[in-house]
């Protein structure tokens, strides 16, 4: 009995060992267009749609099992606020745009993800959906100003904008998820959205002169499109 429970265990292990080896893994390449939007000391609400501006960006991503793939991207974008758009904050007559390239490294969950083929060599048709998590940095160069009277701008402005020693590279957690439709065998489409925090209150150029207790963060949502690869017969 001591015998047979090691050996259960040894081959319990050599066979999902085996099991993960033979996994079907495959590459991706493909594109990103959407839009971008941020929330900081520019704006009328956590999620202004007034400020929604253009994305774009382009991914690799390797799937090691069904349901977990590891996804680079490159995005761009901008950036952009102004308080004319808040009741509260239109007095004081800042605005702000910055263009954003961000990189990252992230781990996809493929919720309901299936093997692409049947046993038959048959292409399985799937939708998914997915959530992510990862690591990267973001570059952005703020170009904050006032635009109200000049009277007025001692009233607002603790020190003169554009406002010095602020960050340009920010180290970024991008969160989300998305829809993932594998309808074809070489093309896949998808939807995605996600948050990024960049743990700083100076990617919109005020930080003084706003709130600098509260970080700014930014957010890309868009279509995808990619092609297969590798993969069966590829």
């Amino acid at each position: 009995m001591k015998q047979i429970l090691p050996s259960l265990l040894l081959l319990c292990s050599l066979n999902a060992t085996a099991q993960w080896r033979y996994q079907p893994k495959y590459w991706e390449a493909g594109v990103m267009l959407g839009v971008t939007s941020y929330s900081g000391d520019v704006t009328a609400k956590r999620i202004d749609l007034q400020e929604i501006r253009p994305g774009y960006g382009a991914f690799v991503r390797y799937h090691v099992s069904k349901h977990f793939a590891f996804k680079g991207h490159f995005y761009g974008g901008t950036i952009s606020g102004d308080d004319k758009y808040s009741e509260v904050k239109a007095p004081r007559s800042f605005k702000f745009g910055s263009s954003i390239f961000e990189t990252a490294v992230c781990l996809e969950w493929h919720v309901f993800g299936r093997e692409r083929f049947t046993e038959t060599g048959l292409h399985n048709f799937f939708v998914t959906p997915y959530f992510f998590a990862g690591a990267g940095v973001t570059f952005a160069d703020a170009n904050a100003e006032y635009y109200g009277p000049p009277e007025r701008r001692d009233d607002f402005l603790k020190v003169p904008l554009p406002e010095e020693g602020l960050k340009k590279i920010f180290p970024l957690a991008p969160v989300g998820g998305g829809i993932h439709l594998d309808f074809y065998e070489r093309f896949i489409f998808g939807l995605e959205g996600g948050f990024r925090p960049v743990f700083s209150d100076d990617i919109d150029g005020v930080s003084i002169n706003g709130n600098p207790k509260r970080n700014d963060w930014y957010y890309f949502f868009g279509a995808t499109i990619s092609l297969v690869l590798s993969g069966r017969d590829y």
